[in-house]
């Protein structure tokens, strides 16, 4: 009798994580979809999910429709469209076009059910090559900091498509000057590479923006006060400013923690 309690008290827990899980599925697709259909630049993608409902003829039709890697959507059987690169306003356009062209007074609806959720390779400098499940509205920065290491460099991100084009983003254009082409969101069949960092600078003291900078290549003591540290500070003294290396590079006589320079 106790086994026969203990057997149905397990069975009923494996049960409610069953329903918890698949509850939590249901709230992070709805929370997907909220997310795609506030975003009027959501692109669609493959994997995506969606629902056509129109009227033809006084008979109520309504069926799914799976957006595949060819990018061909199939609308009823009136028209093919190819949807690669639009945004989901642009396709609901479309759609509802054609319908209401064939089936005028039709009532015509295209929803978004489900965003696509695939997977992203990210290499490179991290610290372990990943697949990360990712959607269309997840930007690059939210990935790359899942899988950076201390040496990874935010200003040469690469991201390859699909089709192997290759492109270069600079996070840092993003987040400090709001230059969102720079963060582009990812697509299905996306590899990112991770390039280690050249130099990191630190800057403190009387300067607006004080903190860990990542200085490209032909770029000095100037560009770090002005353009990444924002400028002196009203009260600064510019006669003391200091420059310290604490990492001793080859072929120079300068040892680490030694001023370069003080004026």
């Amino acid at each position: 009798m106790y086994v026969t309690v203990f057997a149905a008290t397990q069975e009923l827990s494996d049960s409610n994580t069953l329903v918890s899980e698949n509850d939590s599925q249901q709230n992070k697709t709805m929370q997907l979809r909220q997310l795609a259909l506030s975003n009027p630049e959501y692109v669609v993608c493959a994997g995506d999910v969606y629902n056509l409902s129109y009227n033809a003829g006084g008979q109520a039709i309504s069926y799914t429709i799976q957006l595949d890697t060819s990018y061909r959507l199939k609308v009823a059987n009136l028209a093919t469209i190819n949807v690669a690169g639009q945004r989901f306003t642009q396709v609901k356009k479309s759609v509802e076009d054609i319908v209401i062209k064939n089936y005028p007074f039709s009532a015509v609806q295209f929803t978004l059910v489900s965003p696509s959720q695939f997977k992203v390779l990210i290499k490179g400098e991290v610290s372990s090559v990943s697949e990360i499940i990712t959607w269309g509205g997840q930007r690059l920065s939210e990935c790359v900091k899942e899988v950076a290491t201390e040496y990874t460099s935010f200003r040469s991100v690469q991201v390859e498509s699909a089709d192997g084009k290759r492109v270069t983003h600079d996070l840092f254009l993003a987040q400090r000057y709001g230059d969102m082409s720079q963060d582009p969101f990812l697509r299905p069949g996306d590899t990112v590479i991770l390039q280690r960092y050249d130099r990191k600078v630190t800057i403190s003291g009387a300067v607006e923006r004080p903190g860990e900078y990542e200085l490209l290549p032909g770029e000095h003591l100037e560009e770090l006060l002005n353009k990444y540290g924002g400028g002196l500070t009203q009260f600064a003294d510019v006669n003391t400013i200091s420059v310290l290396r604490l990492i001793n590079l080859e072929n120079t006589s300068i040892k680490s923690g030694e001023y370069i320079s003080r004026f």
